[in-house]
């Protein structure tokens, strides 16, 4: 008798083992292009009738496992799955939109000026010092949140001149006449900059992101 009785323990204790552990994962979703929030994106898992959609600020919360999938899409866009195993609880995802022909393309932007550029005031999470004196405050579900926004807010913040250069309709003419190029192909080359010049996106200096765009151009349509 005791012997089933261990044995049916250890079955039990597997079984809940082998149950997938559900947790909270935060995000934020922007074009690949202008790195501008997108909202009313539909995130789903994948194989799963569970799913969520973006805020107007580009903001989602889902509980998944970490052997789940999501999938991003939105009209427009193409569609992303991101398998959560190797994630993070807070996930940056960047759509890339589709390639279309339209009879006009007009996209507004702001002049450039070496202004102090603005920032968005980060969230104070409480401090370590704070955690000791009030430890279930700290750990609580309010408090991580906040501390997953502080990161998001500060990423936006540090790519802010990035934002401004890429943005300006001025430059963009001046980038399609010096190379040659059609609007469809140079937001193809673009969004293939974003992937693989990351770092240009913290450059502080307007005439350095410029002169790492032009250099970019000048490879690709060589």
């Amino acid at each position: 008798m005791r012997a089933l009785l261990y044995g049916l323990f250890i079955a039990a204790s597997a079984c809940s083992w082998a149950q997938p552990v559900q947790q909270a994962y935060s995000g934020y979703v922007s074009d690949s292009v202008t790195m501008a929030p997108l909202a009313g994106v539909h995130v789903a898992i994948k194989n799963r009738l569970q799913g969520t959609v973006t805020s107007d600020k580009g903001f989602f919360t889902l509980t998944a496992q970490r052997t789940d999938t999501l999938v991003f899409s939105l009209t427009g866009y193409q569609v992303l799955e991101l398998p959560l195993f190797f994630e993070e609880n807070v996930i940056l995802v960047r759509l890339r939109e589709k390639v279309t022909y339209l009879e006009e393309v007009k996209i507004t932007g702001s002049r450039l000026l070496e202004t102090v550029r603005p920032s968005r005031p980060l969230p104070k999470p409480l401090d370590e010092l704070s955690a000791f004196a009030n430890p279930i405050e700290y750990f609580s579900r309010w408090q991580r949140e906040r501390r997953k926004l502080l990161k998001l807010v500060d990423e936006n913040n540090k790519t802010y001149v990035y934002n401004q250069v890429i943005n300006d309709e001025g430059l963009r003419q001046e980038l399609l006449r010096e190379f040659r190029l059609d609007e469809i192909t140079y937001y193809r080359l673009l969004t293939r900059f974003n992937e693989y010049h990351r770092e240009v996106q913290y450059f502080t200096s307007v005439e350095k992101i410029i002169e790492a765009l032009k250099q970019f151009l000048k490879e690709q349509t060589n």
